[in-house]
């Protein structure tokens, strides 16, 4: 099947959540024998490149209009991805962010591709509102989409909520070997965190606070926070405490970080998936997570402990415990087994279903 992949932004600009899946499926999709087009956009010329048996189709990114930034994000991105949706000859269009599954759908409506429209957060009417008609939007690009899909339950439910679809539940993967391999033992205790903390909804000073608690009861514990810079924020690290330190992480290096990690700490509130959890138990490290958005489906009891979102009391208890249950000796094995139901090689099968149904129903 010819297939686009449609992201207003990729690796290696930015290498977290939808650009990580989105490169990552890409990959297990060619390497099933698709023909997979990455279509999206950056700030240098117009490049077409394969990149590991995935074509990589980069347009110059366009500069804003005056008062189009009171619109959906990457709006500015639609005509040229009506035009080369048109001219690519795709039997298929997965769009993985709402502007890109808005032009996939005036794409349609001229002759493209059936399309699936993937909405990779959860939504709330804050969200919803903050931005004009970008209700509407989503609301008429999962009409015009052979299907709709969102990476959890708990993503799921406000677009049902909010009358915008009934999508399927289509979740994250993981290439499991990338993060195989014998762990190593720090000594001492250290805590990861792989994500960007550039959001504020990664809650990066409630983990700061919660660390040096730790760090007071313990006494030797070490924080590492792997999760980059976005480019497209301008948000700065807090002064970090004592045992706290950034470090740059590209793929390889991420893989070992999880592996020699006590644990992996996720601060965030409304994670739609949580693919750092996933990473993490493949590499048999056990997981903290608020008890919020998708990360209940994905952490359980025996490999990883839920804190109450916001209560830095309960996020410092919740690392003193997952630290004891790391010096298990059967946790990381529990971790790896826990893992593998996202392993892409099963959960491709599940979006390859999706596409079938797709355009067999537009034929």
């Amino acid at each position: 099947m010819r297939i686009a992949l449609l992201h207003p932004t990729y690796w290696p600009e930015v290498r977290r959540g939808s650009e990580r899946l989105a490169h990552d499926l890409g990959l297990t999709l060619a390497a099933r024998g698709h023909e997979v087009t990455v279509l999206t956009a950056h700030d240098g010329p117009g490049a077409v490149v394969e990149e590991h048996g995935v074509v990589v189709d980069r347009a110059r990114r366009p500069s804003r209009r005056l008062g189009l930034h009171l619109y959906e994000d990457h709006l500015e991105n639609a005509p040229s991805i009506v035009r080369r949706l048109l001219r690519g000859g795709f039997e298929l269009a997965h769009a993985l962010y709402p502007a890109d599954g808005w032009a996939a759908a005036i794409a349609r409506r001229l002759g493209g591709p059936p399309v699936v429209l993937s909405i990779h957060g959860i939504l709330d009417r804050p969200w919803l509102v903050a931005r004009r008609r970008r209700a509407e939007m989503i609301r008429a690009a999962a009409v015009a989409a052979a299907a709709t899909t969102t990476l959890s339950e708990a993503a799921a439910a406000p677009l049902r909520r909010y009358a915008l679809a009934d999508p399927l539940v289509l979740p994250g993967g993981v290439l499991a070997e990338r993060f195989a391999g014998p762990r190593t033992s720090p000594g001492e205790p250290l805590l990861l965190c792989p994500a960007s903390l550039g959001d504020p909804r990664k809650r990066g000073p409630q983990l700061l606070e919660a660390f040096a608690r730790v760090r007071d009861q313990l006494g030797d514990p070490r924080l590492l926070l792997a999760g980059g810079r976005d480019p497209f924020t301008r948000y700065e690290l807090p002064p970090l405490p004592p045992g706290a330190e950034a470090v740059d992480a590209g793929p390889e290096r991420l893989a070992e970080l999880y592996r020699s990690a006590s644990v992996t700490v996720l601060p965030s509130l409304n994670e739609a998936f949580g693919l750092v959890l996933v990473e993490s138990l493949a590499a048999g490290t056990p997981v903290v997570a608020a008890r919020s958005g998708a990360c209940p489906e994905v952490v359980a009891d025996d490999v990883g402990r839920l804190f109450e979102p916001d209560d830095v009391g309960d996020l410092a208890r919740a690392i003193t415990a997952a630290i004891e249950l790391a010096r298990q000796p059967e946790t990381a094995e529990r971790c790896r087994a826990h893992a593998t139901r996202w392993d892409w090689g099963t959960v491709v099968e599940r979006y390859e279903a999706v596409y079938t149904g797709a355009v067999g129903c537009c034929r």
